[in-house]
């Protein structure tokens, strides 16, 4: 398998070499360096050239979004994944618009780390699930359409058809009636359905499927 190069860029060392001990349990990714300073970030960037950066919001000297504008001018190819202590709705809605792949809150850098680097590096986008309401609110934003199909093709033709259902309200029991399947397969498919699209649960899982009905629909299958 083919190692994915990473840098770390945080200026607190214990949370940047708790990242890296995350990262480091997984054979397949290869830590090239680490830094707290945002211009030898970017400097790591340029001569590195790592598949995956993971960079904190705030930094001496470059934060983690103006590395990301210098990247775009360059045109690398490098994914940036943006780690932040802040819940704050213009960061994260300005750093989908200059081309973030994965947004993480530092409180859940433990647990999203290693799967917010394997969903970038392979071509996904990854956001930490405790900001889904935002990622809804943003929805009817073009600038976010891309990355809400983006999660929605991560799902099975199964998947997104059970997702059709639920956006029309349809209950375990005529899911599974439709789909010809068993009421608890119905039941699985939900959580799968729910742990691809980074939502927290079934409750969560329904409001995105309503408010999100023009982005799952779809053209084969009038469902709803």
């Amino acid at each position: 398998m083919k190692k994915t190069t990473i840098i770390i860029a945080d200026d607190h060392p214990l949370f940047r070499s708790g990242v890296r001990a995350e990262l480091d349990n997984v054979n397949h990714f290869d830590i090239l360096a680490e830094t707290g300073d945002g211009e030898e970030a970017y400097k790591l960037i340029q001569n590195l050239k790592p598949d995956i950066a993971v960079l904190d919001f705030q930094m001496p000297k470059l934060n983690g979004l103006e590395i990301l504008s210098r990247l775009d001018a360059s045109e690398f190819q490098t994914g940036v994944i943006l780690l932040t202590m802040f819940r704050d709705k213009k960061i994260f809605y300005k750093a989908l618009d200059e081309g973030v792949k994965g947004y993480v809150l530092k409180d859940d850098a433990v647990p999203d780390i290693v799967k917010a680097v394997t969903e970038v590096s392979s071509g996904r986008y990854f956001i930490s699930g405790s900001l889904t309401d935002l990622l809804i609110e943003k929805s009817k934003n073009n600038n976010l359409n891309n990355i809400i199909e983006k999660l929605l093709s991560n799902l099975t033709p199964t998947e997104r058809k059970v997702l059709v259902l639920i956006a029309g309200l349809k209950s375990n029991e005529e899911i599974a009636s439709i789909l010809f399947i068993s009421k608890r397969t119905v039941e699985n498919y939900k959580v799968i359905i729910a742990d691809k699209l980074e939502l927290g649960g079934a409750r969560e899982l329904l409001k995105f499927a309503l408010q999100n009905k023009e982005h799952i629909l779809l053209p084969d299958s009038p469902l709803v």
